[in-house]
């Protein structure tokens, strides 16, 4: 019995040693360098583009407003009550019908709407609201998830919050912001534990930013001693099982 409960025992040693995958795995990219560090840290309102689910809030005429800034009528992506920007980035307007809104900020969409609705309404005040710009956080925070960005500047600060602070076995001095620039992915590592650089390095968000905090060496020491401590377990009935029947 002795023999065959060899295998087993060797089995469940090379399962405790085995160390868990990083979520990332690529080469460090190459330090970036102070100006494209810098750009990280200035807020670009996001450009509208053909895909985009925006709502539309003219104040005082909900009957025209494709979701609206007022009670009832507060609109997000899950009640429907939005509109998509066609393949040439226009959309379908109530009494003003096809409008190109692509290649705008948010805030260029509202001046040119606010124009667009002035033949028709006294000094309207627009709101237009994108629906579908997310940031993704992942790896070491209490809640990792998929976090929408509003029109204002949202920084990693605000977006850690968000997702309920980081954990016990968080990796403080390497918080990865993965960004897509001219066609490349761009890393930038913020070392958390310096808090008296915090404001220099506190990146604004953009939208398909990816969040992403590494674990300690800590995290897989404490894995491995809670399987030490259930093989440990294991074994210790199988010695229980083999010394009954070895009576």
């Amino acid at each position: 019995m002795r023999k065959l409960l060899l295998p087993f025992f060797a089995i469940l040693l090379l399962t405790s040693c085995q160390t868990s995958k990083p979520l990332f795995s690529y080469q460090a990219n190459p330090a970036l360098n102070d100006s494209l560090a810098q750009q990280l840290l200035i807020f670009n309102e996001p450009v509208l583009s053909t895909g985009d689910k925006i709502t539309i809030s003219i104040w005082g005429h909900n009957d025209l407003s494709i979701g609206s800034v007022n009670s009832v009528y507060t609109s997000n992506e899950a009640t429907g009550k939005w509109l998509v920007l066609n393949d040439e980035g226009k959309v379908n307007l109530p009494k003003i019908g096809w409008l190109k809104l692509s290649g705008l900020t948010v805030k260029e969409a509202n001046y040119f709407l606010e124009q667009q609705y002035s033949s028709l309404l006294k000094n309207p005040i627009i709101n237009v609201r994108v629906l579908n710009h997310f940031v993704t956080v992942l790896g070491e925070v209490n809640n990792p998830g998929r976090y929408s960005l509003d029109n204002q500047m949202t920084t990693l600060i605000d977006i850690l919050g968000e997702s309920k602070g980081l954990t016990a076995y968080s990796k403080n001095e390497e918080i990865e912001v993965v960004r897509i620039i001219n066609g490349e992915s761009v890393k930038l590592r913020v070392d958390l534990t310096d808090l008296a650089s915090i404001p220099q390095k506190n990146i604004a968000l953009q939208p398909d930013d990816i969040i992403y905090i590494g674990a300690t060496k800590r995290k897989e020491n404490d894995r491995n001693l809670k399987k030490a401590g259930l093989i440990s377990s294991i074994a210790t009935g199988v010695a229980v099982i083999i010394s009954v029947f070895a009576k």
